[in-house]
Order: structure tokens, then sequence, then C-alpha cells
């Protein structure tokens, strides 16, 4: 089967990529119409070039001599998966799959461009024809390593390839699955990726590979493994949502320290997936961002100085996009296999980064100040002072710069006149003047009556700062200390709505701070305002950010756990079942339930209470595999009475995604003045399978309430309005028919009155005994209500 090149595909990448492609050329896109995985590369005794594509049929070895015409030379047929990594010793291929149970096959590449040839090899020795299925594999110095094998909990094998068309086994890691690894200088570099570290072990005797040791990396699900030239640094790459590229000095392995970590687009989720190193450049494949290229000359400062999106029909978290690159080719073309869209063949311009670093200290002490902000003006770079004060930063395009630097309780200084050189590093340290402190001071006040609401939470924060605090019994609170800026501002107590105002100027001259809290049901857990946690469960609920999960890798992997909350809230966070990124099999809740219990709640104030939530639930077979049976179930209770409102099951609709609910309380028990809405999930095992949970925005409103047309032309109004001591509402008496209610609401919906009046007048005198503020007044005629009428009351 030949393919050719298909030029509309090119031209369509190339021109909607466009804007975010720099310092990498397009120069062909070979389509396949099916999956694509990792990729290798060739180049035979004449000097030719070849992809060797994984793709969900076989091998592809694909002539990239010409990159601007890559043509399909031969197609190694092999066990139908979406996993396929390939490796190259001497002159053969070496390629493992998932997918059927034959074991490593091996191709022989010699005969190239006229032949090729390949068999499986299912083992030797101690594991003759035991070797089935393989997940990823690394060579060095004749020796491939297999992991993720059928075989000793999916630890790496070590194989001699000393003939390299006969392999014999040697030996086998101990302990557990390794992903995918580096090896160099009988040292292996596995990645634990369901252990959530890197492992470094001794294989010079490859009989009894000895640990040396373990660090666990930024995201807990350490995929990929590789070192840079000089065998000081290596990088790792975590597959998983909103994952990094990191950098560790391991010149000692008793100390391994972090350098840096690097996202190619920080905010969007996105899955870095596998880096190689050249000549102290990082080239990755980055899944939806496509292939990146890194400086990391100074690999405590990693720069972004090449980047092209293979993948244009999305972007963010997921397992589409860039699986492999291979930059390792004579001619400096660059392989990359994009799993939708095919072979991509990329020229690139490695250039070194301009380096730009210092440190800020306080003008005064002459002390480091960490936290501080470095904006580099113009551009999305702002790197933050560690706790030494240093800040890293740089970019590829030379030319002259200005920044600003800010820190909490300190004067903003610009600097101009930069000039940023490649290759070159420029210091630039920063001194900071102090601001003059004050005290912050504030009341949290109930906005419908004016009283103190005590003991309510208060959180003042900016990007620098976080100031949590408690108002005391008259609702008052004050932070000593506190310097002039913009802050965000959040209150809540349970009774009241939340709270949120961004970006308030505070200062001397704006202080005390009045925050007004409209009464009402509603948690959306901004604040800890007393839900319980119970059950049988290690990994229970938690509040806090979700961090997302996945099932698992490229062709099987979705999303368990999304790593938002609900978009129309306050803040971020949200209750999620035991909160913690990776796979989603490694924080979900097993061996028993766990139970989430809100605090009591009045419905009685309510004419017809909804509850309303949002929630997602994820249930799947462990490691994506195997059946799965849990459910989650949303009750409610009057204190009397418990019902259930719904139940999730694996395979209800919308899982994983934020789905709203509303419910009305009456058709399900009678509303009292001890309601409490339960949460339940569980994993009893003995096969314990994945099991997620989430909620958010917990409120309960006013539902709706049938207007009968009789009593909906009643046409309420009132007089005086607003008015300050009494107003009269005016009917037309001729439309009402026996007992009528007046009822009187706050703007929440809560009733403040409620009581039979003389319909027969034709109007009735109240509000004298309100407090100040904003109501609704309407009536009630045999069970139907009319529409409002909005009355204010002023001091």
């Amino acid at each position: 089967m030949k393919k050719n090149l298909i030029t509309l595909m090119a031209l369509l990448i190339c021109t909607v990529g466009f804007a975010q492609n720099f310092n990498m050329t397009l120069r062909a896109v070979l389509p396949y119409g099916v999956s694509l995985s990792n990729i290798g590369g060739y180049v035979d005794s004449q000097g030719n070039e070849y992809a060797l594509v994984g793709y969900y049929e076989g091998l592809s070895i694909v002539d990239v001599t010409d990159p601007d015409n890559p043509v399909e030379a031969f197609m190694i047929p092999g066990a139908q998966s979406d996993w396929r990594e390939v490796k190259v010793w001497d002159t053969y291929a070496y390629v493992t799959t998932e997918g059927g149970n034959s074991g490593l096959q091996i191709v022989d590449l010699s005969d190239l461009p006229n032949s090729v040839n390949s068999k499986y090899w299912a083992g030797s020795g101690a594991i003759n024809n035991q070797l089935e299925t393989i997940h990823a594999l690394h060579i060095d110095a004749a020796h491939v390593y297999l992991f993720g094998s059928n075989l000793f909990n999916g630890s790496a094998l070590v194989v001699d390839l000393a003939d390299p068309w006969n392999p014999v086994y040697k030996g086998h890691t101990p302990g557990t699955y390794i992903h995918d690894g580096y090896v160099r200088n009988d040292t292996l570099w596995g990645g634990h990726i369901y252990d959530g570290y890197f492992a470094v072990y001794n294989v010079a005797d490859k009989t009894n590979p000895i640990l040396l040791a373990q660090q666990n990396t930024p995201n807990n699900f350490t995929h990929n493994t590789w070192l840079n030239d000089a065998g000081t640094v290596l990088f790792t790459t975590d597959e998983t949502n909103d994952s990094y590229l990191t950098s560790y000095d391991i010149t000692d392995l008793g100390n391994i320290t972090e350098l840096d970590r690097y996202q190619i687009t920080p905010g969007s989720g996105s899955i870095v997936h596998n880096t190689h190193v050249l000549n102290d450049f990082a080239v990755t494949s980055w899944y939806k961002d496509g292939v990146s290229i890194t400086d990391v000359s100074r690999p405590e400062n990693i720069i972004s100085v090449g980047s092209y999106d293979t993948y244009t029909q999305g972007a963010g978290g997921g397992f589409d996009g860039c699986w492999g690159v291979y930059p390792f080719l004579p001619s400096g073309t660059i392989v990359a296999s994009d799993m939708a869209n095919g072979l991509v063949v990329l020229t690139p311009a490695y250039i070194r980064a301009c380096y730009l670093e210092g440190i800020v200290t306080d003008s005064v002490s002459g002390l480091a100040l960490g936290n501080a902000t470095v904006q580099v003006l113009t551009t999305a770079l702002a790197p933050i002072t560690n706790i030494t004060g240093e800040y890293k930063t740089g970019t590829v395009t030379p030319g002259t710069v200005s920044i600003q630097v800010s820190r909490a309780g300190y004067e903003t200084k610009t600097i101009t006149g930069i000039v940023l050189v490649n290759g070159q590093l420029t210091v630039v340290d920063v001194e900071l003047n102090p601001l003059n402190a004050f005290t912050a001071t504030g009341q949290v006040i109930d906005a419908v009556s004016g009283l103190p609401v005590p003991n309510a939470k208060v959180q003042i924060w900016n990007a620098s700062t976080d100031n949590q605090i408690t108002a005391d019994a008259n609702g008052n609170f004050a932070i000593p200390a506190f310097f002039p800026d913009n802050y965000n501002i959040d209150a809540g107590k349970w009774g009241y709505v939340t709270y949120c105002s961004n970006s308030q100027a505070l200062n001397s001259g704006t202080v005390p701070y009045v925050i007004q809290l409209q009464p009402g049901i509603y948690d959306d857990f901004t604040f800890d305002l007393g839900w319980t946690v119970t059950g049988a469960s290690g990994n229970s609920w938690e509040r806090g950010e979700p961090d997302g999960t996945v099932t698992q890798g490229p062709g099987g992997g979705a999303v368990a756990n999304p790593d938002v909350d609900v978009t129309n809230d306050c803040r971020d966070k949200c209750y999620v079942t035991d909160n913690g990124g990776g796979g989603a099999w490694d924080n979900d809740v097993d061996g028993g339930n766990t139970i989430l219990t809100s605090p009591i709640f009045d419905a009685t104030s309510f004419l017809n209470p909804d509850v309303k939530y949002a929630r997602w639930f994820y249930n799947g077979g462990n490691n994506g595999g195997g059946s799965a049976d849990d459910t989650l179930t949303v009750k409610i209770t009057n204190g009397i009475t418990t019902v259930t409102l719904e139940t999730l099951f694996p395979n209800s609709p919308n899982n994983s995604s934020w789905v709203n609910r509303t419910y009305s309380i009456a058709q399900y028990l009678t509303p009292t003045a001890n309601m409490k809405l339960i949460v339940e999930t569980a994993d009893w095992g003995p096969v314990f399978n994945i099991v997620e949970g989430g909620l958010d925005k917990f409120e309960v409103t006013e539902g709706p309430v049938s207007i009968a047309e009789n009593i909906a032309s009643a046409k309420l109004s009132a007089y005086p309005n607003p008015f300050n001591n009494a107003v009269r509402i005016v009917f037309n008496s001729n439309l009402l028919v026996g007992e009528t209610t007046l009822v009187i609401a706050d703007i929440s919906g809560r009733i403040i009155s409620n009581e039979i009046i003389d319909a027969t007048k034709g109007y009735v005198d109240a509000g004298s005994d309100l407090a100040a503020g904003i109501y609704t007044a309407q009536l009630i005629n045999k069970g139907v209500a009319s529409s409002p009428v909005k009355i204010t009351k002023v001091k």
C-alpha cells in the first residue's frame, strides 16, 4: 500500500495553525485515515532518511529524504492497536504494541530501499514464549529495555541484542509497572506513571537491576524521561491534563533537585507526552499543541524557542493530536506523528534563547523578596521570584524590552531599555521601595436588615497575598500591616449568598469596607460553611479546586474528573471525591462509601421551594478496563423522612461533566425547618473500580407558582413607593373570591410576612414592621398567586 502526499491537507494545516507556529516550517503532511501512535527514524546505507511510523494497522516506513515529498516505501502489518512504539538498533527496528499477543516485532532494515523483513520474538530463557504485549521500549548499548509488558507486573525487561535478530532475555527490574524509560551508561530512568515518580536503576548487571533512587514529578503521573547531553540533568513529562516538562539536577542521586518546569500553553490544560533532547534543545510532542522546541541549555530556565501546532482541530486537555516526534535525522528534519492528521514533516530552526534573570530585593533592608512578579511588558512573560528573590525568564526574540516589577507591600517599578541578545544572559537586579502599611478594617452586614452578620468568613486576596479571617460578633474585621493595592474580596456565612467582588482598591482612604450579604440558602464552597463528610472510605469528599484526571493513555483515554468547577458561581472551588490529579484510579473512592451532608436549612419560608445544585459522576473499570457497577445518589431529608432525588449510574448521560439539577422539594416530601442534602458514592469491591464525583453551587430558591388568569388580572399597585412607614397595596377586589393572603418576601425569596387580609376593601396597608430594603408583595387566592409588585422601604 503506497501513500502519496496530499498537498491540500498540508496547506490547510499550515494556514489554520499559522499564528501558533514559529521557528518550524511545515514541509509536508502524509495522511493515513487511521490513528497514528509513536514514531522513530532510520538512515539507510545510501543516506536515505526514513520515518518509522507506528499506526493502527502496523509499522509504516516512509522515505522522507525529500521532506517536501514523503512517500511510504513499505508497510509492515501488525496487530491492530492504538498503541505502537518503535526504536532502532544497528539496522533493525524493534516495535512494541499492546495489541495482539505476539511479543516484540523485529524488522530488518538492512536492505532498504529494496526490501524489509520482519518476525516476532516472544521471549527466551526464563520467559521463553511468554512475552505477549509491551507498552514501550528504549535501546542503549546493544540492549533493549521493554516497559509495561504482560510479565513481572510490567516492570522493565532487559534483553540482549548482541545478535539483533535473535534477542536474549537477561532479567528485569524489581518492583512495579514502568510505563516508559531512558537508559544511558548502565543507568535506567524509569517512568512509574501510576506511582507518580521516576525511578533510577543500576542496570550494570543485566540480570539483577538495583533501585538507586526515586523522585515524584509535578503532576504525579510520570510518563517519559530523557537525559541532557552532559548526563547531569533529567527531563520528565507527566501525561495528564495541565502537565509540565520538568528538569532535575541528578548529579547527586541522594539529593535530586527540581530546577524548572515548563508549559507550552499555561492554563489550557494541555497534556505533554514525549520529550527528547538534542544539543540541549528539548523537542517534545504535546498532544493538542503539536511539537514544541525549548532551549534547555540553562535547565533552570526552560524557554520556548519553536513550536508547530499539528492539531488544528482543537486545543486544551485530552488525548488528541501529536503523539510522538523524532528529531535525530542527520538532515535535521523533524518527523512527528499526529494521531488524527498523519505524518507531519518539519524543518526546525534551532535558535538559542535570550535569557533574562536577576534578583529582587528590599531597597531598605537588602533582603531578597520572594513572590514578586516580573512582567516583561508587551509579552506574556511574568515569572514569580522564588524564596531567594530570584527570577528567570527569556524569549527567542531579541530586542529591547521593559520590565515591570511588583510585589504586595512595595511600590511597582518599571525598568526600560533592557537589551536581549540570543544566546546571552542579561542580568537585571531590582530594588523595590516598601509602602507604608495601614490596618484594613471592615464590617459584614445583612443586606436587608442592615444588622451585623456575626462570625462571617472573609477573604481578601490578590496574586501576591491572601488574608483569610473571621468577623467578630459584630461583623467587624481588621487586618493589621496591610498594604494598599487592588484586592478580590469574598465573604460568606451559612444562611447567606456568598459575596465576591474583584479588583477593589483598598487603602487608608477606602476603609472601613462594608460587605452586604443577601440572606439566602446558598453555598458555592468558596468557604467551608460546615458540610460534613462521613463514611468508610479513606478517599472521601474534599473541598477544593478540582484537579482533572484521565482514565488511561492515548486511544482509550477519557476525562474522569473535570478540571474546573461550575462557571457561574464565585471562585473555583467545589466538593470532589479525593481530589488529586494524574490517573483517575490514583485518587478515587475505594474500599467503602463517602457521604457529604449539608448543614440544616429551613425551607418553610418559601411558597414552593426548589433545591438546586450542580454535580458530576464517573464510574469506570479500573485502569480503564473491567466492569463498572457503582452509583452516586443525591438525597434530601426533612428530619423525618429521607428520599432520593436522583441516582447516577456508569452509563448516565453527561457523566464527567457538570450537570445542573433542580427539584421541587414539595413533590418529594414536606418542607420543614430541618432540611439537609445528602450526596453519597461508594466502591465496595472486592474488585475496585474508578469512582469519582463532584458537587457545586447548592442553593434553595423560590420555585414557580402557577398564576390563574383572574388573579393575575388583579393588577396590584403600591403607593407611596418608596415609602418610609407604611405602603398601601391596591388591587381589584371583584376578582378575588374567598380567603386571600398577602405575602411579602425579600429579594432572595425569603418570606417576611404571610397574613390573611380583608380583600373586599380592594386595598391593604402594610410594611410598618419591615426593615429598610427591597421586597415583593403578592396575593394568594385559592392556591394561586398574583403577579408581584416591588416595594421599597427607606430609612
